[in-house]
């Protein structure tokens, strides 16, 4: 890489820093949910951030088979390699053939469960190898392979911009209620394209490089908390948009990009502060996070429970708050610990390769 090349890429990193804020938040309060649960307010929109997040830094002039390319390297490689790790981690832990075969099918099928969670009580659970949160990995696969055909397009030409966006909205909604969740979240990709382009056209604004716009922080916040109520339930890699079935789509759109654009604000509110920086690191570290996060917390509390009584929820508050906190830093520590470690060792080798 030339010299001038680096300045721009560690300038256009620098710029954008609390993009990795926010993402360093969303990944946060996925850990945070999956290890005691929170509350709807918090989680409704984690999952729609990443998208928006990605649509507002694209690049003009790839072609569609460079990004298709550049996302299959950047997703899918870390999405079986991971997978694979974890599938032979368990099979040495015990598991059956049978049980990792059944395994190996969910890492194809790429969705935590077969069925509508709301439709079918005796559901098919796909990811068995703490895999359940590398679903996002082939859904934004999927996602890209629609956002790419046409977001160039989109931004050129606005009658198109807004047929697109309605086609999309009527097709997330014919596939909220069919019983079957598809593989690699293809009923996602139409929903999750409308974020990208959101995304996307901030960017072209330049939204969050604009002053602090206070009446119209507050407005966005009173708008997602009063479609937070109106529309609970929301889970999006299941695909429950709500409570009202395929009529909660547009809700669940309003809930994700007012949701979304809050977290970025509040990022770039941080970003030069002590934890900001460290949530950024967090941020730039997703997908290794996002990948063995789930089994960094299954290992802690088998360990914990060999010294300590779980707390369980509904109990005192303070004993719980205090396992989780420490359950979730000693987790998050880890799985950066592993991921430099990682990368430290990627660098030396590629340096020992070059010629002298």
């Amino acid at each position: 890489m030339r010299k001038g090349q680096r300045r721009n890429g560690e300038y256009f990193m620098r710029r954008y820093q609390y993009l990795d804020v926010a993402r360093g938040l969303g990944l946060l309060l996925v850990i945070i949910s999956h290890s005691c649960g929170l509350s709807r307010f918090l989680i409704n929109y984690y999952i729609p951030l990443f998208f928006v997040v990605s649509g507002y830094i694209y690049k003009e002039g790839r072609s569609y088979r460079e990004n298709i390319t550049h996302k299959a390297k950047r997703l899918l490689i870390p999405y079986f390699g991971y997978s694979a790790v974890l599938l032979a981690v368990y099979a040495l832990m015990g598991r059956t053939f049978a049980e990792t075969k059944a395994s190996a099918f969910g890492i194809l099928y790429s969705r935590y469960c077969l069925y509508d969670t709301t439709v079918v009580p005796n559901n098919v659970y796909l990811f068995t190898v703490a895999n359940g949160a590398m679903w996002y990995l082939t859904a934004f696969f999927a996602t890209s392979l629609v956002y790419h055909v046409v977001i160039d397009r989109c931004l050129t030409d606005k009658k198109f911009l807004i047929g697109t966006l309605v086609i999309l909205t009527v097709i997330t909604m014919v596939l909220a209620d069919i019983p079957v969740l598809l593989p690699w979240s293809i009923d996602l990709a139409c929903v999750g394209t409308i974020f990208m382009i959101a995304g996307t056209l901030l960017g072209r604004a330049q939204f969050f490089e604009k002053k602090w716009n206070i009446p119209l922080i507050a407005a966005v916040l009173a708008i997602y908390i009063l479609t937070s109520c109106l529309d609970p339930g929301i889970n999006m890699s299941i695909r429950e948009y709500g409570v009202y079935g395929a009529v909660s789509v547009p809700f669940f759109i309003i809930v994700g990009l007012t949701g979304s654009l809050l977290c970025i604000w509040f990022g770039k509110l941080i970003e030069n502060t002590a934890p900001g920086k460290f949530i950024a690191y967090v941020g730039k570290n997703t997908i290794f996070l996002l990948a063995f996060h789930i089994f960094a917390l299954e290992v802690i509390e088998r360990i914990a429970s060999k010294f300590i009584a779980i707390p369980a929820p509904g109990g005192p508050i303070e004993p719980f708050v205090l396992y989780h906190a420490l359950r979730i830093a000693a987790a998050v520590l880890g799985c950066l610990a592993v991921s430099t470690l990682i990368e430290k060792t990627k660098k030396m080798l590629s340096q020992k390769r070059r010629p002298c």
